[in-house]
C-alpha cells in the first residue's frame, strides 16, 4: 500500500480563482465556513457509487472526461499507472469546477479512482470484444493475479470569493486473487453473460464472476473498485458530508 500527498501551488483553470496553500479556517472569522464537505465522486461506475452509498456517504457524481491511455513507461509500472489515472480523473473534475466556479463556499472533496488487474507485470484493462475478454480470462485461469485500486482525493477550501486552496492525496490498495482452472466452456459461458465488458480483467467478483474465483487475499472493496474502509480511515470527514 502506498500513498502520495501533493500540495497544489497554482492553476490556470480559472482566471478568477486564486489558488493558495491550504490554511486552517479560523472559526471566529466573519468568513466562517462549514467544514462538512461537499463530496463529489469523479466516476460513473455504478459499483463505486454502491460502495459509497453502503458506507453512508452523501455525494454527487461528476463524470470526468480524461485520456486513459498509458505510455510505455507507465505500462511497465502498474502501480504508478493506476495512481496516475486516478489523479487524472479527480484532477479533471477539479479543473472543471474551477473553470466554471462550480464549487461552493466551504470544503469540497473530489475523489477519483482507477482499478487494474495485473498478472506477471502485464496490465489487463477492460476488454473491447468477446475475443479480448476470452483471452484475458484464459490468462487468469489457474493463476494468482493482483488487483490494484488507486484513489486520489482533492480537498478544495473556498473560505472567500475568489480564494481557493487545493491539496490532494493519492493512495493505493492491492489484493491478490486466485482463479480456478477454467475450461473453455466455463469461460465462454461467463463471457456470454455480459459482465466482462466494463470490468478490468474481464470479470466482476461481486457478480457471476465470483464463480471463477477460488480465493482472494485483501479487501473485497479493493477488488470491486473502491477501498472504502481505507478511504474513510484517511478521510473521516467524508462521513460528515452534507451533499444534497
Amino acid at each position: 500500500m502506498s500513498e502520495t500527498t501533493t500540495p497544489v501551488r497554482e492553476t490556470d483553470a480559472s482566471k478568477e480563482a486564486s489558488v493558495q496553500q491550504p490554511q486552517a479556517v479560523d472559526g471566529s472569522s466573519d468568513d466562517q465556513v462549514s467544514h462538512a464537505p461537499d463530496v463529489i465522486l469523479a466516476s460513473g461506475s455504478p459499483r463505486r457509487r454502491e460502495l459509497l452509498e453502503k458506507a453512508g456517504v452523501k455525494f454527487r457524481i461528476c463524470e470526468p472526461d480524461v485520456d486513459e491511455s498509458l505510455d510505455d513507461d507507465l505500462r511497465s509500472n502498474p502501480q504508478e499507472a493506476v495512481k496516475k489515472l486516478a489523479e487524472r480523473k479527480s484532477g479533471a473534475v477539479v479543473q472543471e469546477l474551477l473553470a466554471t466556479e462550480g464549487y461552493r463556499k466551504g470544503v469540497t472533496a473530489v475523489m477519483g479512482a482507477d482499478t487494474m488487474v495485473v498478472l506477471d507485470g502485464t496490465i489487463y484493462g477492460k476488454p473491447h470484444s468477446i475475443s479480448e475478454a476470452t483471452g484475458m480470462l484464459r490468462a487468469l485461469s489457474g493463476n494468482v493475479h493482483t488487483v490494484m485500486t488507486a484513489v486520489s482525493v482533492w480537498m478544495m477550501l473556498a473560505p472567500a470569493s475568489g480564494e481557493v486552496s487545493l491539496a490532494y492525496r493519492t493512495f493505493l490498495d492491492t489484493a491478490d486473487v486466485t482463479f480456478k482452472t477454467l475450461a473453455d466452456e466455463d469461460i465462454a459461458s461467463y463471457v456470454r453473460c455480459g459482465e466482462s465488458y466494463d470490468k478490468a480483467g474481464a470479470y466482476a467478483i461481486q457478480g457471476k464472476g465470483a464463480q471463477l474465483v477460488e480465493s482472494y487475499d485483501g479487501s473485497l472493496d479493493t477488488i470491486i473498485g473502491l477501498p472504502v474502509t481505507h478511504l474513510l480511515q484517511m478521510f473521516p470527514e467524508l462521513r460528515m458530508s452534507d451533499t444534497v
